[in-house]
């Protein structure tokens, strides 16, 4: 094969027999980069042998870099590092440790909880916590049913000091109690009463069986966990949810990456699972329990997606590429995608709830430039009978592939603004895979297909005359007339998908976005269901001075109840160290009294060491007053709900000089990264047809070129906003990337098309003759292509977790709108421009222009062309 191999465009190659007559200016010389590309195929064909070598090489190169990958579903996906929630969630999970997991115990039917309480049950309710407080290494604390009683049983039966109490009244609870009622001389009288009967109902239980593990402990349990109306004490509800529930609250160590989360996940359920607990029945979940099996799902769901997605490509290929080596792009594909994931193992890129989606998108996307370069060498071979198919497939579409590649990057480019983390790293995941399959696609079919035509010439059919051909043909073959309308017809569409975006909802419910079939949703949903809550939201109170003051005291007690009488549906509970011993002292019917610090501070003292890690964390070398802990139980809501509960909070939080208290936990994460991906949500998607429609402008010297190239994608941007409204769908907070998706996949398609018709219109075709043309020559392929495409993002849908399934149906009905576009409107809208002298311009010789242009010739094409035989290329 030689470098000088004639073109299209030399005098003495003809492949262009049958067109139309036009002038055929000098074959003007070879430019460098012709040369190059040239060049290039040669040596691939001539050394295909090296190529399948260094490949391979590659390869495994590659292989071991994806076993480098990293899956992240922790906070650091979704908030940035510098994002005060985000830094506050961490000194959080510092001082109190990290997700909770709870195991809810449901005492069988006909019993109560309290009845539940006997020795055996809490003595294996301690082994428990023992075995798990045994691994500090996943375990902060674990507060139990256990805990929560003994700590009642402390406060009711030792002093201040932690001695016997002679009698109640000189208590930890009983001094607390006295005190009460001497501060409010209106319900001394109430106070009193109610004192008595406590009395009473003490005097009632024998003395030696005043404890927990007595062999007959009911009575005892109720008066520990009951008041004398007989309701549940309010200073137990964090723990006993009502007369048949209670619950287990496992803190595991704070900011643990995800593997050591679900470590921990799997200890506490493997151990309540086994336990022996007689009447109960127990069930365990948490947030840590649901992120462990997403976790589970990115480990294999990523390659369960990809290979149904290379499955379909499969089907499409053998029914629909009428080719030698069918398979051939998927087998590119493959070996491009394992070089692409291989380097972003090296690049440290993370995979995460939406880069996984990255593989079965990048396979849809990614295929195509195989298939494009498969296509033009047999259409070269067999159709043109070039001497140098290889060499002529390598000039004329080498250069268009590395065109439309960086339309998908400066696509890509776009969603490094995000700010939310993991869609950063999904850009920039696609960005650097697209790329390398393109190389893949470029080098590896132009090596194996130049060996393939130089050892055994294909010998096939025309194939202009198939149907999907002739089919493509016809969907570009609508009356002129209506491209201008078409193009009026955008900007409305668009200008209406824009006027509508905000009004558009996404899906905030956590829940919503996980396996709806999944056994541990179910759970957390039994448990949400019958406790009333199973997610929580923390405060930490720091101070300049001591923790135990009077006026932490009353603040944190002030600020509980006003926070618990605002929001009322919201936050269900308050439980901290301040407010158990202010509820310790509760009576019906009288004023709540803010309880005085030195009662605090015993009861505190008094409290069982997992209480005391969940409530305060002492003075340490690094902060040498320490800090108290406010916990909210959540009811059932989403996150946008959360997000204004959160933010009236944020408007009414007025601390005293010298204390803060800062809101943390998952819920808060959960409403920044909510924050987070509505605050450029729809940005991203103009940032994207931005970017790439200002490379097009400067890459095709034209910015009507750009602008015809962009036409098919912001109808589909805009007529899926209008749908979504239309319907009142819901969007998924993965579509932020959906914008900037459907613009790669679309200007490439828009692109491609774009740059044939430029092509053929300087091989020397009139506009209407270049547009069926490319229509038709590169008709199957952008079938084939199109179909794998959305293949690749269609069969996102077929995923349990309705986050990716939902992405997965929008983004393909995107994409499928915006190729059928690409098919239907760009080629009339080509035409119709060109007539006018709008298209090739700067891209076609003069001397073709001036007597192949309607507006230049002075005649319509059908004028000029009447009695001229129809060009044999359509």
């Amino acid at each position: 094969m030689s470098d000088d191999a004639a073109t299209p465009s030399d005098p003495e190659v003809d492949p262009t027999e049958g067109r139309a007559p036009a002038p055929k200016p000098t074959a003007p010389a070879r430019t460098a980069m012709q040369r190059f590309w040239s060049r290039l195929a040669v040596d691939l064909g001539k050394h295909a042998g090296i190529v399948a070598l260094v490949g391979l090489l590659v390869t495994l190169v590659a292989g071991y870099g994806i076993t480098r990958l990293e899956f992240a579903t922790g906070q650091d996906s979704y908030l940035n590092a510098d994002d005060p929630i985000y830094q506050d969630n961490v000194a959080y999970q510092d001082l109190f440790g990290g997700q909770a997991m709870l195991a809810m115990l449901r005492a069988e039917e006909g019993t109560t909880i309290a009845e539940a309480m006997n020795p055996a049950n809490l003595t294996e309710l301690d082994r428990i916590a023992g075995e798990l407080k045994a691994r500090p290494d996943l375990i902060q604390s674990v507060v139990t049913p256990v805990s929560a009683l003994q700590w009642s049983e402390n406060l009711l039966t030792l002093t201040p000091e932690g001695t016997p109490a002679a009698s109640p009244t000189e208590s930890a609870v009983g001094i607390a109690t006295l005190n009460a009622i001497n501060v409010n001389p209106e319900d001394a009288e109430a106070r009193t009463a109610d004192a008595a009967v406590t009395l009473e109902r003490i005097g009632a239980v024998p003395e030696d069986q005043q404890s927990l593990f007595a062999d007959d402990n009911q009575p005892w349990v109720d008066v520990l966990l009951y008041d004398n109306a007989g309701e549940i004490r309010t200073a137990q509800e964090a723990v006993f949810r009502d007369d048949t529930h209670a619950q287990v609250v496992v803190r595991l160590v704070g900011n643990a990456d995800i593997e050591t989360e679900g470590e921990a996940s799997d200890l506490v359920q493997q151990l309540f699972g086994d336990a022996q607990l007689e009447g109960l029945e127990v069930v365990v979940t948490g947030a840590p329990v649901l992120l462990g099996d997403i976790n589970d799902y990115l480990t294999g769901g990523m390659l369960q997606l990809g290979g149904i997605a290379l499955v379909i490509m499969a089907i499409i290929l053998v029914l629909l590429f009428d080719v030698r080596w069918r398979l051939l792009p998927l087998a590119v594909i493959l070996v491009g995608t394992a070089w692409a994931f291989g380097l972003a193992g090296y690049l440290g890129i993370p995979l995460s709830l939406v880069t996984i989606a990255g593989l079965p998108i990048l396979l849809g996307i990614g295929i195509d430039y195989a298939i494009q370069m498969h296509a033009r060498v047999e259409e070269e071979v067999i159709i043109d009978r070039a001497d140098h198919p290889i060499q002529e497939t390598a000039r004329n579409l080498g250069p268009a592939l590395l065109v439309v590649t960086l339309d998908a990057v400066f696509a890509m480019a776009a969603l490094r603004f995000a700010q939310v983390p993991m869609i950063r790293a999904f850009g920039l995941l696609l960005a650097v895979g697209i790329a390398v399959v393109c190389v893949a696609s470029i080098l590896l079919p132009l090596a194996a297909l130049g060996a393939r035509e130089y050892r055994s010439p294909t010998q096939g059919r025309d194939w202009r005359d198939g149907r999907i051909a002739q089919g493509v043909v016809k969907l570009g073959s609508l009356p002129l007339w209506v491209a201008p309308v078409f193009a009026v017809g955008s900007l409305f569409v668009f200008a209406g998908g824009l006027a509508v975006e905000e009004r558009l909802d996404l899906q905030t419910d956590v829940l919503e976005w996980v396996d709806q079939d999944s056994q541990s949703l179910a759970d957390f949903r039994t448990v949400e269901a019958e406790t009333g809550s199973s997610s929580e939201l923390g405060f930490f109170i720091t101070t300049e001075g001591d923790i135990f003051s009077q006026e932490v005291t009353t603040f944190t007690w002030d600020y509980s109840q006003q926070l618990l009488a605002e929001h009322p549906e919201a936050l269900l509970s308050a439980n901290s160290l301040v407010t158990t011993i202010g509820y310790a002292t509760e009576v019906p019917g009288t004023t709540p009294v803010t309880p005085r610090a030195e009662d605090v501070q015993a009861g505190y003292d008094l409290a069982p060491e997992d209480i005391q890690r969940s409530t305060i964390a002492p003075p340490s070398d690094d902060d040498p007053n320490g800090a108290a802990n406010l916990l909210y139980l959540y009811g059932p809501s989403s996150l946008e709900e959360r997000q204004v509960v959160l933010q009236e909070i944020e408007a009414v939080t007025e601390s005293p000089p010298g204390i803060t208290i800062v809101p943390s936990g998952l819920a808060v994460v959960g409403v920044g990264l909510l924050e987070a991906l509505k605050a450029n949500r729809i940005l991203l998607t103009y940032l994207a047809i931005g970017f790439v429609g200002i490379f097009l402008a400067i890459r095709l010297k034209s910015i009507v070129r750009s602008l015809l190239s962009l036409v098919p994608v912001i109808i589909a941007v805009g007529g899926t906003s209008l749908v979504a409204f239309a319907f009142g769908l819901k969007l998924s907070p993965m579509t932020a990337v959906g914008g900037p998706l459907v613009t790669a996949a679309c200007t490439e398609f828009t692109s491609l098309m774009l740059l044939r018709y430029l092509e053929e219109r300087r091989r020397g075709l009139w506009p209407q003759q270049a547009g069926e043309v490319a229509s038709a020559r590169t008709g199957r392929a952008f079938v084939v292509s199109a179909l794998t495409t959305m293949t690749g993002v269609a069969v996102i849908a077929t995923s349990s977790l309705p986050l990716l399934r939902d992405f997965g149906i929008i983004v393909a009905m995107n994409v499928g709108v915006a190729l059928l576009a690409a098919l239907v409107v760009l080629p009339p809208l080509l035409v119709w421009a060109d007539q006018r002298g709008w298209v090739s311009k700067g891209e076609v010789p003069d001397e073709i222009l001036r007597t192949t242009t309607p507006s230049y010739v002075g005649k319509t094409e059908a004028e000029a062309l009447a009695g001229q035989p129809a060009p044999t290329t359509v």
